[in-house]
């Protein structure tokens, strides 16, 4: 939440090719890509279980990849990506010891 109200939601927009994930994100909002993206997620032992996060990549000709701070996976594994060449969005749910996809496109 933004802080603003109880409505509304944090949203970053960067184009960043290197991105921290902080508390106070909500929607990442990847756009204008330049080239490979890596994001970090929290250390999901260090946020609260339940926490979400989610992330959209537009259409740039870019990878993201996605891991985890500390020792947590993401569903299984140490990372995942947001494909090239098209719009692509996941959110990720934490139980307090690794991080999950919930949804994605």
């Amino acid at each position: 939440m933004s802080g603003y109200d109880n409505t509304s939601e944090t949203v970053r927009t960067t184009s960043a090719t290197t991105v921290i994930v902080t508390n106070n994100d909500y929607d990442l909002l990847l756009v204008a890509l330049t080239g490979a993206t890596a994001v970090t997620l929290p250390d999901p032992t260090k946020i609260q279980p339940g926490r979400l996060y989610r992330m959209y990549k537009d259409a740039s000709a870019q990878t993201v990849t996605i891991a985890s701070a500390g020792s947590g996976l993401i569903d299984g594994g140490a990372n995942t990506t947001l494909a090239t060449g098209a719009a692509h969005a996941k959110a990720f749910l934490t139980d307090g010891v690794n991080w999950f996809t919930i949804t994605a496109y």
